[in-house]
């Protein structure tokens, strides 16, 4: 992955388990070692996976239904 800003790979600096976080579990952290730029990376849980599928789902169902 690149950084946004300058173009340069990113440095992973690692995976953490998020505590008192239902959306996520785990945020990684890497970093721009040319304008040291920082990001994080949130992983969605599977319970947020689930709801965006469903969320998918009815969305296509809806669309089918207008065609």
């Amino acid at each position: 992955m690149n950084c946004w800003h300058c173009d340069t790979e990113l440095i992973w600096g690692g995976d953490h388990d998020t505590e008192d976080n239902e959306d996520y579990d785990i945020v990684s952290n890497l970093s721009c070692p040319k304008c040291h730029a920082a990001v994080d990376v949130w992983h969605p849980s599977e319970r947020l996976r689930k709801e965006y599928e469903e969320y998918d789902r009815s969305n296509e169902n809806k669309n089918k239904a207008l065609d």
